[in-house]
């Protein structure tokens, strides 16, 4: 007899993906045609002075209200309230994100500050879990809200998801914060603008977009449509990250490469998660500064190897998926990140052994720990993981 199974789709509250033509072109048509006549232009300090940044400010025009350079790495919370307060004071009706993850997650948190009128730490943190939250669902709210039109320059695909991450720098902890309208209304891409990051953050990006698919790819809570695009984005990176990495300049590879990285979110859709790779990345990335691109370089396999016990028919997936399916996941995939020159240990990125203990001490304060598909019960867990990523 024939089961029948359970699930949905959660459709998010992004309106359009642009792609194939100058983003100044695509951004100066989407201004226009959503009537905005107040835009704050968000983007991190190395972009001041880029031809790119003029190209956006120049294609804005007499609609840019200003411009806040100062969002940093693993977003914190102090460049946040800054650049939310700019926005109060400038009355912007749009924001247009230009940078990575942290840059976009910002502008997310930004919108969030300034439609619910947060001005302090304790008015953000703790406050907009994720967890059962339907981001599908619309508040009656959501007309009042400030949206965000994001240009991604790196692969790190946080565009796509409705939440974001943000670092209270004095306690050395990373926050997850949701709600269904952070949700960028419009992604324009333009594999040009991606040339703009540096080499080795683009490509450890693209390893973040590998760690979003292989994670709910090998996840135990199975979907149909999860399945497909997680495995259409892990066959896209593993054939166009090494192409990028032996010409930097190959537009084909980098534009193939967003497409992958927008397949990678896609599945969160389906409500499958990510698991302790993520995690501990948020954990890491805030303790010791290190680029979550990079920390999914670290962690990915070890996460894996980990696993393997409970879900080694779904790992199969993963390491088929990148063209490896003689040999385990977590294999395939350090190959990949070593054949594009990324550090693949914690000792590598200046990790000593002595920090594990700290590391593994501060995981659980990320409520995605407990979405790993085997159950991660205790620090002494943690610190196998970590001696595995070592």
């Amino acid at each position: 007899m024939m089961s029948i199974s359970s699930g949905f789709y959660r459709q998010f509250a992004m309106e359009r993906v642009l792609h194939g033509s100058p983003f100044d072109t695509l951004l100066a048509a989407e201004l226009e045609a959503g009537g905005h006549e107040k835009v704050l232009l968000l983007t991190a300090p190395q972009a001041v002075g880029t031809p790119d940044l003029a190209r956006l400010e120049t294609a804005i025009g007499n609609r840019l209200a200003g411009t806040f350079s100062g969002l940093a790495p693993h977003t914190p919370l102090e460049g946040v309230l800054k650049a939310a307060d700019l926005a109060r004071k400038l009355g912007a009706d749009h924001l247009v994100a230009l940078g990575g993850g942290s840059v976009i997650d910002a502008a997310k948190l930004i919108a969030l500050c300034v439609h619910e009128g947060i001005d302090a730490p304790e008015g953000l943190l703790n406050k907009y879990p994720t967890a059962g939250v339907d981001p599908s669902r619309r508040p009656s709210s959501a007309g009042g809200w400030i949206r965000m039109t994001a240009l991604p320059m790196t692969l790190s695909a946080a565009e796509f998801t409705w939440f974001a991450g943000v670092t209270d720098t004095a306690k050395g902890l990373k926050y997850v914060v949701g709600h269904p309208m952070m949700m960028a209304q419009t992604v324009i891409m333009d594999p040009a603008l991606t040339l703009g990051m540096g080499a080795t953050d683009f490509l450890a990006s693209g390893i973040r977009a590998v760690d979003h698919a292989a994670e709910r790819l090998a996840a135990l809570t199975s979907h149909p449509f999860n399945d497909a695009v997680c495995r259409q984005a892990l066959q896209m990176l593993s054939a166009y990250l090494p192409r990028i990495h032996k010409d930097p300049r190959d537009l084909e590879a980098r534009q193939q490469s967003q497409m992958a990285g927008w397949l990678s979110q896609a599945g969160a859709g389906t409500g499958v998660r990510v698991g302790a790779s993520h995690a501990l990345g948020h954990v890491l990335g805030a303790h010791a500064g290190i680029p979550h691109g990079l920390t999914s370089c670290l962690l990915l396999p070890a996460v894996m190897t980990w696993n393997a016990g409970v879900n080694a028919e779904r790992q199969a997936l993963v390491s088929a998926a990148l063209g490896a399916d003689d040999i385990p996941a977590a294999e395939a995939i350090r190959r990949l990140v070593a054949a594009i020159e990324l550090p693949t240990r914690l000792r590598d990125v200046g990790i000593i052994r002595d920090d594990l203990a700290l590391i593994a001490a501060k995981s659980f304060h990320d409520p995605g720990l407990r979405n790993n598909p085997r159950p991660v019960e205790t620090t002494a867990d943690v610190q196998e993981i970590l001696e595995l990523a070592w």
